[in-house]
């Protein structure tokens, strides 16, 4: 089951509208509930946060380290992205050849390559696709787990490359989200119940609750996923609006528009922002 939010007019968070019918039908249909982002809007930015590393891994699927070749355990999850653009009307058309990067926490809350985090030379959960003439990329990675402060997340960075300028054009930053009850539901299962009792969710997330548009919806309300679950997977879509006429994206830790930079020789992603340092964390 998918729900589905349109229209300005309505003043009531997305959040609300999603609790409306959630409780008894995620867990009995095992489907999670989602706010599609309206066409006229641009996507939210949001902060890359402290664990953005720049790895250059053109691939689809990101649960393997490539120096070991280890896999990361979880729930399978197979997250489609689709790219548009939106004219001065606030019309999308899908926009090809983007860079599209994504990273997050495995099972127990750990990032790859991080010092803090004894990680540093591993790539689990870390990668990028080029958007194709439909504006879309696939991933096939795992159901995140959760660290302390933050609800369940994924971050993705959206770069517009221009090749005749050899630089970026436009650097979008942003984090997806997923409905609280499925998240509850595959975090009782292996290895997800070893990291247990999760301190914040989307309701107590600072970030999630932020309104950077203005537009009296949180921003997490439309950073939501849709989400369906089959017996062994998980299927996750969201639709990336972009505004290229306005600005060159949040692109940095800040959420100011300082996105752009030239790609590195050789091909690849190319660069973008900076970091700080982790929390202490687990073993991945």
């Amino acid at each position: 089951m998918t729900m589905e939010y349109r229209g300005h007019s309505a003043k009531m968070s997305r959040r609300t509208v999603l609790q409306g019918g959630v409780a008894g039908a995620a867990l009995i249909s095992g489907m999670g509930m989602a706010a599609k982002v309206l066409a006229e809007e641009p996507t939210p930015g949001m902060t890359q946060g402290p664990y953005w590393v720049d790895e250059m891994l053109n691939r689809s699927d990101v649960t393997t380290d490539p120096s070991t070749g280890q896999v990361a355990l979880g729930f399978p999850l197979r997250l489609t992205i689709c790219v548009s653009q939106l004219d001065a009307d606030g019309n999308p058309t899908p926009l090809p050849g983007a860079f599209v990067d994504i990273w997050h926490c495995n099972a127990v809350g750990v990032y790859s390559d991080v010092a803090a985090q004894n990680t540093v030379g591993q790539k689990f959960l870390r990668g990028y696709q080029v958007t194709d003439a439909r504006g879309m990329v696939k991933f096939v990675t795992v159901y995140p787990g959760w660290y302390s402060g933050r609800t369940v997340h994924i971050h993705f960075r959206v770069r517009v490359y221009d090749a005749a300028t050899d630089s970026v054009t436009y650097n979008q930053v942003s984090q997806l989200f997923f409905n609280d009850v499925l998240t509850d539901a595959v975090h009782l299962l292996p290895p997800y119940n070893q990291h247990p009792n999760r301190d914040t969710h989307n309701a107590t997330d600072s970030i999630y609750n932020a309104d950077s548009d203005g537009d009296d919806v949180e921003d997490g309300d439309e950073l939501l996923v849709t989400m369906s679950t089959k017996k062994d997977y998980a299927l996750a879509t969201y639709n990336v609006y972009l505004d290229l006429a306005d600005g060159n994206g949040n692109g940095d830790d800040t959420g100011l528009n300082q996105g752009g930079g030239t790609p590195p020789d050789g091909g690849g992603t190319p660069p973008g922002g900076g970091g700080g340092p982790p929390p202490d964390g687990g073993t991945p």
